[in-house]
């Protein structure tokens, strides 16, 4: 949004095929909430 406003646009490249994306979220002891997720962003193949 910054550059979008900044520069009409944005600039910085952001996810491609291949990309490997890891989302965790722990509680206030450590312990993860809902597990870690790990995905890598694919093209849909039929």
């Amino acid at each position: 949004m910054i550059e979008t406003i900044a520069a009409g646009g944005p600039k910085t490249p952001f996810m491609r095929f291949g990309d490997r994306v890891e989302i965790e979220m722990l509680n206030g002891k450590g312990k993860s909430i809902f597990g870690r997720i790990d995905q890598t962003l694919r093209r849909y193949e039929r």
